[in-house]
C-alpha cells in the first residue's frame, strides 16, 4: 500500500507543479483582443463638369470637365436637382448639361450622392 500511496502523491506532485506554471501561460491569453478597427468612411468630394453620357440601366453617369472625363455609380439613393426644379429624376439630367457632383470614391468606385446644378458664381460687390 506504501508503493501506491507513494504513486499518488508523486503524481499529485508533479501535476501540482505542471499546474503551478501553466497558470500564468493562461492568464496571459486570456486577454480580451482589441476591437475591431472600423474602416474609415470615405472622404465626400465634388466634381464639376458636363454630363457626357448618362446609362440609367448600367447605373453610371460620364462628367467631362476640360480634356478628363470621370465616371460616377448612381443607384436608388442618388439624389437628382436642375435648375428649375430641387428634387428632380436621372431622366431631367440631360447630356450636355453642366453640373455639380457630390460622391466619395472608395476602392476606385466614385459613387454619386447628389448630381445638380452647379452653384451660382457670387456676386462681388
Amino acid at each position: 500500500m506504501s508503493k501506491h500511496l507513494l504513486r499518488a502523491v508523486m503524481v499529485l506532485s508533479i501535476a501540482a507543479v505542471a499546474f503551478t506554471f501553466t497558470a500564468p501561460v493562461r492568464a496571459q491569453d486570456g486577454t480580451t483582443p482589441a476591437p475591431a478597427q472600423t474602416p474609415p468612411k470615405p472622404k465626400k468630394q465634388v466634381f464639376t463638369g458636363l454630363v457626357e453620357s448618362i446609362d440609367a440601366k448600367a447605373g453610371t453617369v460620364i462628367i467631362k470637365k476640360d480634356t478628363a472625363s470621370k465616371t460616377f455609380k448612381i443607384g436608388d439613393k442618388t439624389k437628382y436637382a436642375t435648375a428649375d426644379k430641387k428634387e428632380a429624376a436621372i431622366t431631367d439630367i440631360k447630356v450636355g448639361d453642366k453640373v455639380k457632383v457630390a460622391y466619395t470614391e472608395d476602392n476606385g468606385v466614385a459613387t454619386a450622392h447628389k448630381i445638380g446644378p452647379p452653384d451660382a458664381p457670387k456676386k462681388t460687390e
